[in-house]
């Protein structure tokens, strides 16, 4: 049973942890006995003295109060973490995460059919060189199903711009929660995620428009020295195009690690948005290659995972193809995309909030906080 919020910053409510200093509460905010704030305790990590504010009393499991230790982490317990979340309180990260995905792709399939008349219109005078029912989905090969699969594909992937984020807040608020032995429901979580949902939103454009920026601009630099060195030098134009892949994937690595602590920074914090950027841009710092490394095996752990359980999704997929219908196709990649984002979404954010949370222990003694709501969460059950 949840108390409701945590401390300020930490998905705060009016009767839970207000006296605790320091959990979530931004920049400049310490734990008792552990400095000033980011950077006080440098990158190198010093044991606190756990002296609880007001002479309260920890619970015995006060190491260990919900889905982690209290104390800097392990790769492996980020991990662990992650799925102990999922398992701890499966009502908000399976069911209200699904719940939310699924509307998110019944919008964007109402949104693709919008558009499957233009992409009708381009399909058809490719391929048959005249107008057709755009509706026909009747076989693979026709330009219906085609016109259907590339709508439905653009209005999802608009409607996950929105969602995203939202899923993002949800996952990060029910993490944060468990890391104490609180339980939150759906409507608490809810409650402390919906005055953030403008500056997650919004986050999540900005950050759309940067990876665009991040390709675009190496992109008009590729194709303006490839105007420039010609036809006649392909040794040359070979090295500028692989140049230009290595340098888009690294820019794009950088970018995305370096922005990966904003949105629980945005979940979990009070702060303008271009002051939380700006924190979760320098909470990264001179953890940068940890973070990386941590990110792109639960990235290749997770797609694994989603692989295997898409499975039975993929065999009906080939059903379909085998027997040209294209209906089938179509509900089926509806299907598999949703199984696919619904335990990316899940386990990355996870592992991204735990990420968060173990970077401020490190930094800015935030288990000493932690602990003493802990003990408030246990007070109350």
């Amino acid at each position: 049973m949840s108390t409701g919020n945590g401390p300020s910053g930490w998905g705060d409510a009016p009767r839970f942890g207000a006296g605790v200093p320091g959990f979530g509460a931004g920049p400049g905010a310490a734990g008792p006995g552990y400095g000033a704030g980011p950077g006080a305790a440098g990158p190198g990590y010093r044991q606190p003295a756990y002296g609880p504010p007001g002479g309260a009393i920890y619970p015995p499991q006060a190491d260990k109060p919900g889905i982690i230790p209290l104390r800097p982490l392990s790769m492996g317990e980020i991990f662990d973490g992650a799925f102990s979340a999922i398992r701890h309180n499966p009502k908000v990260m399976l069911g209200f995460v699904a719940l939310v995905i699924l509307a998110a792709t019944v919008v964007g399939v109402l949104l693709g059919q919008l558009i499957v008349p233009a992409f009708g219109r381009l399909f058809g005078s490719l391929v048959i060189g005249g107008d057709f029912d755009a509706t026909d989905m009747g076989t693979l090969g026709s330009p219906g199903v085609w016109a259907q699969l590339t709508s439905i594909s653009l209005g999802a992937g608009l409607t996950f711009l929105v969602a995203s984020p939202i899923l993002n807040g949800i996952l990060t608020v029910s993490v944060s929660r468990s890391t104490l032995g609180d339980r939150a429901t759906a409507t608490e979580v809810w409650h402390r995620v919906r005055p953030r949902l403008g500056r997650l939103i919004g986050w999540s454009f900005l950050y759309l428009l940067g990876i665009i920026l991040v390709i675009a601009i190496p992109t008009a630099a590729m194709v303006g020295l490839l105007i420039l060195i010609g036809d006649n030098a392909s040794g040359a134009i070979a090295l500028v195009i692989v140049t230009y892949i290595v340098l888009v994937i690294a820019l794009t690595l950088w970018i995305t690690v370096r922005t990966l602590m904003v949105p629980p920074a945005l979940a979990l914090e009070t702060g303008r948005l271009w002051a939380t950027v700006a924190r979760g841009w320098k909470l990264t710092r001179g953890v940068f290659w940890r973070t990386l490394g941590i990110y792109l095996l639960a990235s290749i752990i997770i797609s694994v995972a989603a692989s295997v359980m898409g499975t039975p999704v993929s065999l009906v997929m080939s059903f379909g193809m085998a027997s040209q219908s294209g209906l089938v196709i179509a509900v089926v990649s509806v299907l598999t995309s949703v199984v696919t984002m619904m335990v990316q979404t899940i386990f990355l954010g996870g592992v991204v909030s735990l990420l968060y949370i173990d970077t401020r222990m490190r930094r800015e003694g935030l288990e000493v906080a932690m602990a003493a709501a802990a003990a408030e969460v246990h007070r109350s059950l």
